[in-house]
């Protein structure tokens, strides 16, 4: 495991390494690379962290000689919790990043610092920047305010205009190995069972497997066990999506749970730290937005996620004797070629679910053309 304030950031060593040697030598723009759940976005915090605070010769938080200084902790813990009011995250609002909200970026760019010597924004998916909000973005990744520091995040830097990466030093993180995210999942308290399963369904994606250890987990069983469940008729669709449809309502209810906590954590802060009326208004203001983005994608995560175990088990059952992934289950007794039917169905739904917000609609119509367990044909699509 890796010590210090990377130590969230598991199996990324070389990328990792080249992040601490930044810190210590920042320049102005970074571009990190890597597939949303690869540690990634964990990454960019971390190095936000290691910028803020005092910075040690290897590049990590200076200790004192009784143990780690409490404002450098402080200062790790607000920039990880996402509410340190010198670290400003930025996703997309809808389906792209526009230029009306490059407007805000920049404007918060050239915003002094709040309490550290510095200021860090990160902005996540930066590839859904349109070509107007990406030009509008250039000469701010140039030439940003001095105390100012901008890291990218993506999944698809070839989906950046060409002009945009040329400004930012360029760090790539990697998929992690099943067994580096097992072990990772056994270290923060999982089972081994269940970090092994999560471990192989996840595919290199460690915050992916968090999940399914953690507030996923019931939604994930709920959705592989579909496939034995479903027999042709649409009276057993109907109540095998009402169990499903209660299992993302549970999956939503847990992230607004944790919502509610560092809503209330973040107003201990303001009391504690005094911050001024109008920082401490712009930090809850944040705060809130990014609750509000997080949980309108809530469902479609979960529904996506239900849609890839019920996947995951047509494969078990097309891929048979491989090795399975649900190691948990036994393959579901499918024809090869109505497996194979069955991931299209699935792959059509995804597709659906992409498009529009109607997820329980998408979800019941998948249900009705999957196979019936045991054999038989499946329903006109």
């Amino acid at each position: 495991m890796l010590d210090g304030v990377w130590e969230r950031v598991v199996g990324q060593e070389r990328a990792v390494g080249v992040l601490r040697r930044a810190a210590g030598q920042p320049v102005h723009s970074y571009l990190l690379v890597g597939p949303s759940g690869s540690g990634v976005e964990d990454a960019a915090r971390c190095f936000a962290a290691s910028l803020l605070a005092p910075q040690g010769g290897d590049g990590e938080p200076e200790r004192s000689e009784s143990g780690a200084d409490r404002g450098v902790l402080r200062t790790v813990d607000l920039v990880l919790r996402g509410v340190h009011p010198d670290v400003v995250e930025f996703e997309p609002e809808g389906v792209s990043i526009l230029a009306a909200q490059v407007v805000e970026i920049i404007r918060e760019a050239s915003r002094a610092p709040v309490e550290a010597e510095r200021k860090v924004l990160i902005v996540l998916d930066c590839d859904r920047m349109n070509e107007t909000a990406a030009n509008k973005l250039l000469k701010t990744l140039e030439e940003p305010p001095e105390r100012t520091h901008i890291v990218l995040v993506t999944g698809s830097p070839d989906d950046l205009l060409p002009t945009i990466r040329s400004r930012c030093q360029r760090i790539e993180l990697e998929p992690v190995s099943d067994e580096v995210a097992r072990e990772a999942l056994v270290h923060a308290g999982a089972s081994e069972p269940d970090a092994e399963l999560a471990a192989r369904l996840a595919g290199g994606h460690l915050a992916r497997a968090r999940r399914l250890v953690g507030h996923l987990a019931p939604l994930r069983d709920a959705f592989a066990g579909v496939p034995a469940r479903i027999d042709g008729s649409g009276g057993t669709a109907h109540v095998v999506g009402a169990d499903l449809d209660a299992a993302v309502d549970a999956a939503v209810a847990s992230v607004e749970e944790r919502h509610a906590g560092e809503l209330k954590a973040f107003e201990e802060d303001l009391e504690r730290l005094g911050y001024a009326g109008r920082d401490a208004q712009r930090l809850r203001r944040r705060l809130e937005e990014r609750h509000k983005r997080e949980s309108r994608r809530a469902r479609m995560d979960a529904l996506e996620e239900g849609v890839t175990a019920i996947e995951t088990v047509y494969r078990d059952a097309l891929a048979a004797p491989a090795p399975r992934l649900n190691t948990d289950r036994e393959p579901v007794a499918v024809p090869a070629w109505a497996a194979a039917e069955a991931l299209d169905a699935c792959r059509d739904a995804r597709r659906a679910l992409a498009m529009n917000e109607k997820g329980m609609l998408h979800l019941q119509r998948l249900l009705l053309v999957l196979p019936p367990a045991g054999g038989g044909p499946l329903r006109a699509r």
